[in-house]
């Protein structure tokens, strides 16, 4: 039982490392920890399934907090309160692939080996559960930097997993140190610390001199992100839905900016054809560009869409990656009872390229809500050198405590990734304008209405190496055959 604790505490300390709470010294205590108990003589001695069963809780402590907004969706209608349990299933998937991780190092005697493992199975874990059936990419240790711009610059050379990766790997720095004193062969993890040492200096160097020379300037473009802060309830009023459809035509009216970027849904009413937002053209002027998201119905298909409205041109872009149990419902045959949650009309996925060009020669990447922690998916060749990315969402799902906050740090995460300026604009907030640096150029707080005007820079062709981010997968099977050989010779 004390055992179980110590892993149940362990977890608890390792979600304290992720935002909101972002208190990254204690992963220098939970990683250490975990060493310590992973290679017990307690534990080494249990069961293969009881140690499956400890990784599990740890799953479940970590992910518990990480993941406590997860009840909200089910919080804002009466008719599906009483389902929120159904929330916690999310918590036990996700937990179970720790469960997968612990059985995997019980194979392993090893110390060293385990200490060169961990990083490898945890990247492993988010690699599996971004690709594995629907994909759900939310929770990725690279997201631990992304308070810090310092530290978050590193994703643009290694990409999201191999930032998760470092970042596991700078934890495990302690219990590496212990074991040197404790080795009979000191020098493979000495060499292994220099190696990290040189790297992070490295790194930090390179990022000096990312952004010194930035002389491929495109143009200045004035943006305004408008948050309409509506709730969820509002959109089932009439009255409220008509209140919002004259709001947003009488910003369009005074506004002057080139680019006026409305959230996710926030056009009020189904569009059925692309004359239904013809009166918004009426307003504009021959350089100015609307960016809205509403619902368009095809035939009797509906889709999650991006609108981006000009003067003589309408574009849209389609969704492509939908939110299972809230966009459209898996199984749905099995799972009937479920339409509380969904409704009885699945979403279809967009099937478009995703870019998308205005009247000022201007690329847009555009990104719907939840797309935004796929990182895999949002660049390939049609769009990798496109010039600025446009998230719209609508976070009044997710509640008030740390689901809003950590899916803008994912967004943050991509504009630095991708070395892309991003302008993400939420329903309820947050709403911000980012630079490839990760600087917060402007910025609306949660549940507060109001607009952000800015002049922005944009910066043309800027170095993007995603095509890169991928020798991690070879660099980790190195890693992982160096373990094997390492516990196969017994090397201590």
């Amino acid at each position: 039982m004390r055992l179980i604790i110590k892993f149940i505490f362990c977890g608890i300390i390792t979600a304290l490392i992720f935002p909101p709470f972002s208190l990254l010294p204690l992963g220098f205590i939970s990683f250490p920890y975990l060493i310590y108990l992973l290679t017990s003589k307690k534990l080494i001695f249990t069961k293969k399934l009881f140690q499956f069963n400890l990784g599990f809780i740890f799953g479940i402590s970590m992910n518990s907090i990480i993941l406590i907004w997860i009840r909200e969706p089910f919080l804002l209608d009466d008719n599906t309160r009483h389902l929120s349990f159904l929330s916690f299933f999310l918590i036990i998937y996700c937990s179970l692939y720790y469960g997968l991780v612990f059985l995997i190092l019980s194979f392993f005697s090893n110390k060293i080996s385990k200490i060169l493992l961990i990083p490898i199975l945890f990247v492993g874990v988010e690699i599996l559960r971004e690709n594995f059936l629907y994909g759900f990419a939310w929770i990725t240790f690279a997201q631990v930097y992304s308070i810090n711009n310092f530290l978050l610059s590193l994703i643009y050379y290694l990409g999201t997993y191999g930032l998760s990766y470092f970042v596991i790997l700078i934890y495990l720095i302690p219990s590496s140190v212990f074991l040197i004193f404790n080795s009979k062969k000191k020098f493979i993890l000495t060499n292994i610390i220099i190696s990290l040492s040189v790297l992070f200096i490295g790194l930090s160097l390179i990022y000096i001199n990312k952004f010194k020379d930035l002389n491929n300037q495109k143009y200045l473009i004035n943006v305004s992100i408008i948050q309409l802060n509506s709730s969820q309830v509002d959109r089932n009023n009439h009255l409220n839905l008509n209140k919002r459809l004259k709001y947003i035509e009488d910003v369009i009216k005074t506004n002057k900016s080139e680019l006026i970027i409305f959230s996710e849904n926030d056009f009020p009413y189904t569009i059925s054809n692309l004359n239904d937002l013809n009166f918004l053209q009426k307003y504009l002027n021959n350089k100015q560009s609307i960016i809205i998201g509403g619902i368009r119905k095809e035939n009797n298909d509906y889709f999650n869409t991006l609108y981006l409205v000009e003067r003589e041109n309408i574009q849209f872009f389609d969704k492509k990656k939908l939110v299972p149990f809230g966009e459209f419902l898996p199984l749905r045959n099995i799972f009937s009872s479920l339409d509380k949650i969904v409704g009885e009309k699945d979403f279809k996925s967009g099937k478009d390229k995703r870019i998308l060009t205005t009247l000022n020669n201007l690329n847009i990447i555009p990104i719907i809500c939840y797309e935004i922690i796929f990182h895999n998916e949002l660049l390939d060749d049609t769009n990798i050198s496109g010039d600025l990315m446009i998230n719209i969402t609508n976070d009044s799902w997710f509640g008030n405590f740390s689901g809003p906050y950590q899916h803008f740090y994912l967004s943050k995460m991509r504009a630095v990734e991708f070395n892309k300026f991003l302008i993400r604009s939420s329903n309820n907030g947050i709403s911000a304008m980012i630079n490839s640096k990760g600087e917060i150029i402007e910025f609306l707080p949660l549940n507060k209405k109001g607009i952000s005007t800015k002049e922005i820079t944009i910066y043309q062709d800027l170095n993007n190496l995603t095509t890169y981010h991928f020798f991690i997968y070879f660099f980790m099977m190195i890693i992982l055959i160096v373990s094997i050989f390492i516990n196969s010779k017994n090397y201590e």
